[in-house]
């Protein structure tokens, strides 16, 4: 599992994303993204997942899920162009949304 996070002029952990990458896949899945509500609403899930995405996602599938009522990370996987693929129900009332993002290599042509 990596992690990236982000914290405090004094080195408190605010926020996080962890992940870990798809054998064989070229991909990630990412397995949390946290943020301490006393710092919600300020974007740093935003920041970390995109830096998630250029820096260690830049091609190939990326996984992730929430819970299907979790609307605030539901539009933050959409605002990242995440798909919703799918909705499972672990255990009992506990439903879960799967999105999935895939890129591409955009190499340019000789």
């Amino acid at each position: 599992m990596r992690w990236l996070g982000a914290k405090t002029d004094g080195g408190q952990i605010v926020a996080f994303v962890a992940w870990q990458h798809l054998a064989g896949e070229g991909g990630i899945d990412i397995a949390r993204v946290c943020v301490d509500p006393a710092w919600f609403r300020r974007g740093l899930a935003s920041r970390l997942l995109g830096r998630l995405l250029a820096d260690s996602a830049p091609t190939g599938h990326v996984l992730v899920s929430t819970g299907a009522d979790n609307l605030p990370a539901i539009a933050l996987y959409e605002r990242h162009g995440f798909s919703r693929v799918g909705t499972t129900e672990p255990a009992p009332n506990l439903r879960m949304a799967q999105f999935q993002l895939t890129r591409r290599h955009t190499g340019s042509a000789a």
